[in-house]
């Protein structure tokens, strides 16, 4: 090759070199390339107004295989207890007839909240599945439960109210299709409940445990705890419904509940009746059930003021026709 032939090549080569560099076609050995930061997720805050949007994926149930070290003895997990032969909302055979079609379970037997979507309390707001077993505003529990091995616990202290404002809560909310309803739906809802022997009535102006929530606004159907302590069917959303009582707060005992609805924003078409331990408390009554295409649910304490308190649930079931 000839020395001005080979000098045009190698001007070549330090040219195509050059404008590779430029446009960043090849980076500098052991040059860092910074990760863009992915927007904020939109589902990490919710307000009681704000329908959220459905999760990408699906939350994961905990594995139930324990977990050990190298020569740590194995234990084998406590099997589930059955449940009373008196229990009225036993799966198989309740005292009160249901749907026989089951839509949604929130009883807690995954060991921790994620049967639920969103944690609503004074330390949380967001989803369920990275709560775990819960912290001193609500936990799940081992060591007093109704049915099956877990329930929940919900703890309420003067000032607990989230950052986004309203009253003092701990609740769990569930935007399933199974927990959703809309115009016409006929649901059964089986739960358990229990208050602590040292529970106060309420003093203030709501304190609810268990609501249907339209999305804005009071919810047009609840289970709420009265000034004279009476466990009862109403919603402020509502207010020219009827409210009828299930029972009275029954202090340190579990007592069980089931509510048959059919929902509605006309008063002719929409219903409750609801039972407590097996016996029928409130017979059919006719009643608007909703105010708004679809109620969600939720379930916890919330109330506006009032002393520390607590309530336990359990064995969350909905079935349909």
């Amino acid at each position: 090759m000839s020395g001005a032939r080979g000098r045009r090549l190698a001007g070549t080569l330090v040219f195509v070199v050059a404008v590779g560099l430029t446009l960043g076609l090849a980076p500098a050995a052991g040059a860092v390339t910074p990760t863009p930061t992915p927007p904020p997720d939109p589902r990490s805050r919710y307000d009681e107004g704000f329908e959220p949007p459905p999760p990408t994926d699906p939350p994961t149930t905990p594995s139930t295989t324990p977990t050990t070290t190298p020569g740590e003895p194995t234990t084998s997990p406590t099997p589930p207890t059955d449940p009373a032969t008196d229990y009225p909302n036993d799966r198989e055979n309740p005292v009160v007839p249901v749907g026989p079609r089951e839509l949604f379970r929130g009883d807690y037997e995954t060991g921790d909240f994620s049967q639920w979507d969103v944690c609503q309390t004074a330390t949380t707001n967001s989803r369920c599945a990275g709560f775990g077993r819960g912290d001193r505003t609500m936990r799940v529990v081992d060591d007093d439960v109704r049915q099956g091995r877990y329930a929940a616990r919900f703890d309420v202290a003067p000032g607990d109210v989230p950052d986004f404002g309203g009253g003092e809560r701990a609740e769990v909310r569930s935007d399933a299709a199974g927990a959703t309803v809309r115009e016409g739906d006929e649901r059964w809802y089986q739960w358990s409940m229990k208050f602590p022997a040292d529970f106060p009535n309420p003093t203030g102006v709501w304190f609810i445990v268990m609501q249907w929530h339209a999305g804005s606004g009071s919810p047009p159907l609840a289970i709420t705890v009265s000034n004279d302590g009476d466990v009862q069917i109403g919603g402020d959303g509502l207010r020219d419904e009827p409210r009828r009582t299930l029972g009275p707060v029954r202090r340190g005992e579990w007592v069980d509940y089931t509510l048959h609805v059919r929902f509605s924003r006309d008063h002719d078409e929409g219903f409750v009746e609801g039972w407590e331990n097996g016996a029928c408390t409130v017979p059919r009554v006719a009643r608007a059930t909703m105010t708004s295409d679809e109620n969600y649910l939720k379930q916890g304490v919330y109330r506006d003021t009032g002393p520390a308190t607590s309530v336990m649930l359990d064995g969350l079931r909905i079935t349909a026709p």
